[in-house]
């Protein structure tokens, strides 16, 4: 006796068409622009990068509207800071120049290892808040 239960009948062929050209649909629709690539570098060892997010200041000049929020979490602190890694977060300019990017002034850290800037999200919208994560592990005693 031959099962039947997974030859395909008519239309089958179809069904398994339209499933492979939607699964390719979706593992390719994530594109990376390989010809101009924007760059932007931070401190060795900070985790430069780690976390970014797009965001549009209404702050600034209208050609600077847009900005990239770039997370840092293991950037040194300020030199008035009496802590040794604080994190920190970025604000980056769409440009060409790879180390344009200012240093945002979020809190008044005294904590070593707070880990700022572990995830950024911008809300979506013109002039919208930034929100910016730390990981306070070190505050936990068990």
């Amino acid at each position: 006796m031959v099962s039947t239960a997974l030859t395909p009948g008519p239309g089958g062929g179809l069904c398994v068409c339209v499933l492979l050209i939607v699964c390719v649909g979706v593992c390719v629709a994530f594109n990376l622009d390989t010809s101009f690539p924007l760059l932007k570098t931070g401190g060795d060892g900070s985790l430069f990068g780690l976390s970014v997010a797009l965001h549009q200041d209404l702050k600034t000049d209208y050609e600077k509207h847009q900005r990239l929020l770039v997370g840092a979490p293991r950037e040194k602190a300020e030199p008035d800071v009496p802590a040794n890694r604080t994190g920190g977060v970025y604000s980056c300019p769409i440009t060409v120049d790879q180390s344009d990017c200012s240093r945002m002034k979020l809190i008044d850290p005294s904590e070593s290892n707070m880990w700022l800037g572990v995830s950024v999200a911008s809300q979506g919208r013109p002039g919208g808040r930034v929100l910016v994560s730390l990981c306070s592990h070190w505050l936990i005693s068990l």
